[in-house]
């Protein structure tokens, strides 16, 4: 009787110890699987590997290249903004030739930055800015003064970044924009002597 009952009881936990094996063995092919379906998934969705890679590029972007970057896109909206502005209540040609390259170039400039933004997957603001509160009396050197200061700073900004920047294809832009921004002030300073 005691033979019969220690044998029951082996073949009793040799069952649950065999069980307990193989459910231990599937939840770790199922884990597998799981990953192997995740990865699989990412690799043939194009979306999900866009996101995959994207989100790893942004953190390869330095802090100080992730702030020329805001800077020149802040600066990018106020120019386009206040030229708009300018040529509506510009009184002399040379002002309203002024702000005509300034929101033509400017706005070129401003696109070719969110395209770089994106392609970086650095968050800018992309809302158009307001222009700013130029009394109606002198409004034309009022413009051309903010916008020759403006100028004087964005052009140490690019220099300093195309010089030193950390990221090559921010770099490449700030370099690639600066003779424009050279002409801009050129352009003021001229506009200035014509003023007076």
């Amino acid at each position: 009787m005691l033979m019969k009952l220690t044998t029951k009881s082996n073949l009793w936990l040799t069952t649950v110890a065999v069980a307990s094996s193989t459910f231990c063995f599937l939840t770790t092919v199922r884990a597998q699987n799981e990953n192997q379906r995740t990865d699989t998934e990412i690799a043939d969705n194009p979306h999900l590997r866009k996101s995959k890679q994207t989100s790893s590029s942004s953190s390869q972007v330095s802090k100080k290249d992730q702030k020329f970057v805001t800077n020149a896109a802040t600066s990018g909206f106020q120019e386009v903004a206040d030229g708009q502005m300018a040529q509506q209540r510009g009184a002399s040609a040379e002002v309203k030739n002024v702000s005509a390259h300034m929101v033509a170039d400017q706005s070129k400039a401003n696109k070719e930055l969110i395209a770089l933004a994106r392609k970086k997957n650095l968050n800018i603001d992309t809302h158009p800015a307001k222009p700013r509160s130029f009394k109606k009396e002198g409004f034309d050197s009022q413009y051309l003064f903010n916008t020759q200061n403006d100028h004087e700073m964005d052009i140490k900004a690019f220099e300093q970044e195309a010089s030193s920047g950390d990221d090559a294809d921010i770099k490449a832009w700030a370099k690639q924009t600066l003779p424009t921004l050279k002409e801009h002030l050129a352009m003021v300073k001229s506009a200035l002597k014509k003023l007076k």
